[in-house]
């Protein structure tokens, strides 16, 4: 999968941890594992522990 596809496959997850809602949310890759979802010193790493698949980076938009 390419990291196109990988954005488009998490972008609904992103949402709405954007909109504040952080339990409760199912892995979008393999739609079994409850997503762990850890603060980062520079943003956050989101992680399924069913399928090992993870994304990580900053919620806040690039300061200039």
């Amino acid at each position: 999968m390419s990291e196109d596809e990988d954005m488009i496959l998490w972008q609904d997850t992103l949402d709405e941890i954007m909109a504040g809602r952080r339990s409760g949310l199912v892995c979008p890759a393999c739609k079994q594992g409850n997503l762990q979802i850890d603060d980062q010193p520079r943003g956050i790493r989101i992680t399924c522990p069913a399928c090992k698949k993870f994304i990580e980076g900053s919620m806040q938009p690039d300061m200039e």
